[in-house]
């Protein structure tokens, strides 16, 4: 009863590691991000350790290979490489580090202690002269007295050790940065992941404990193997706080795409041929290809707008923003969202396009970075009815709304 408990445990949490690793695969395959194709070999590499503890595969791997307690050894590298994931994952999440010379920095200085701890372990596995049954989750135990394996243990501790704690830190300071990002459901999610994280170790520890106990002739095996639902559940925590932190984005997303809409509908109005051909048919129910669309068309209704476009919306915006008459308005954004509105009502009106030597210097905020473009025109799109840019159009020409556009559908 107690084995057939540990099978069905590690064959659900193999089952729905593998899932959630072929959604993240397939998501990554549209959006190639490191962070997606990190997560969804994580995920991989979970399924894989959770096959592997179960009997039957386990003793099919001896099996097949001719080496009875293989699969221990693969059980090892597996955890300690789903560990590693979640190290760079962490650091990923890290704004500091998750590109250039500190995510180069932290690869180059890791894989050498990682590459180099499985290469021991190996080399540990190969020099045991190992007999008996073959029973999943008890090499530590059975063989306790072997001084190979028990320095194989003592090293897998000190490696998963050293990665769980620098994960946890990671986290940690990601969480310190209190950064405007990170949501209260942001915040759970990274707590439950570094909880996840630290899980792994409790295993490790009630091994070397269940070890030591064998070697002195005590039989702990209920212990080693119980250890193993801490495994399980370090599992299913980290997987919830994955889904979660998928399920927020998604849900941040939608609302974006939503924000976004009176924008794109003043940029398009004037030439619907802009809004892109419809795309595969799922492609309707994938906010983030409904955002990307949205994100390139508005971007297009721009450049089409832009010969109706003329320096002086920004300056009536900065001139009424120095006058502190409206504190906490984002200048760039009001200043983008009275140039679009000017314009779209200018080529609405039937008014000719702006001299070509005019001294628009260029659409406000169009020089952002990439990764700072969908939160820039999340706030041009905010700014279309804020009081600041309708007082400004009013001072441009007085019948704002049917010269200069200050409205949207």
């Amino acid at each position: 009863m107690w084995h057939a408990l540990l099978t069905s445990v590690s064959l659900t949490v193999a089952a729905a590691s593998l899932a959630l690793g072929t959604v993240k695969a397939v998501a990554a395959r549209r959006e190639p991000a490191l962070a997606l194709k990190l997560t969804a070999s994580s995920l991989f590499h979970s399924a894989a350790l959770f096959l592997l503890v179960t009997p039957a595969v386990y003793r099919a791997v001896g099996h097949l290979t001719g080496v009875p307690h293989l699969a221990a050894l693969l059980i090892d590298f597996a955890a300690l490489l789903r560990v590693g994931h979640a190290h760079l994952l962490a650091h990923l999440w890290h704004p500091p580090d998750r590109a250039g010379p500190p995510l180069r920095r932290t690869v180059g200085t890791w894989v050498p202690l990682y590459g180099g701890t499985l290469v021991v372990l190996a080399a540990l596995f190969a020099l045991t002269d190992l007999d008996g049954t073959a029973r999943p989750l008890l090499l530590a135990t059975d063989h306790a007295r072997a001084p190979q394996i028990v320095a194989l243990h003592v090293l897998y501790f000190v490696a998963l050790s050293a990665a769980v704690t620098a994960t946890v830190l990671k986290c940690r300071s990601l969480l310190a940065l209190g950064s405007p990002g990170l949501t209260p459901e942001l915040d759970r999610s990274v707590r439950g992941f570094a909880a996840a994280v630290a899980l792994d170790l409790v295993h490790a520890v009630c091994l070397l404990v269940a070890m030591a106990g064998a070697a002195r002739g005590r039989d702990l095996d209920a212990l080693a193997e119980g250890a193993w639902l801490t495994t399980a559940a370090s599992a299913l925590v980290a997987h919830h706080s994955l889904v979660r932190l998928s399920v927020h984005a998604r849900r941040q997303e939608r609302r974006d795409h939503s924000a976004l809409r009176p924008l794109w509908q003043t940029v398009v109005r004037a030439d619907p041929r802009l809004v892109l051909t419809p795309g595969l048919a799922w492609g309707g129910w994938d906010t983030r290809i409904a955002l990307s669309r949205r994100l390139v068309e508005i971007r297009d209704g721009a450049r089409a707008l832009r010969p109706w476009m003329t320096a002086a919306p920004a300056h009536a915006v900065a001139r009424l923003a120095r006058h502190g008459a409206y504190p906490g308005v984002d200048v760039v954004a009001a200043q983008a969202a009275a140039t679009i509105l000017y314009a779209a009502g200018r080529r609405g009106a039937g008014r000719p396009p702006a001299p070509a030597d005019s001294d628009f210097p260029g659409l406000p905020g169009e020089d952002v970075p990439a990764a700072g473009e969908r939160a820039h025109l999340v706030l041009v799109a905010r700014h279309l009815d804020h009081p600041l840019v309708r007082e400004a159009l009013t001072l441009l020409c007085p019948d704002a709304r049917a010269m200069c556009g200050s409205g949207h559908p």
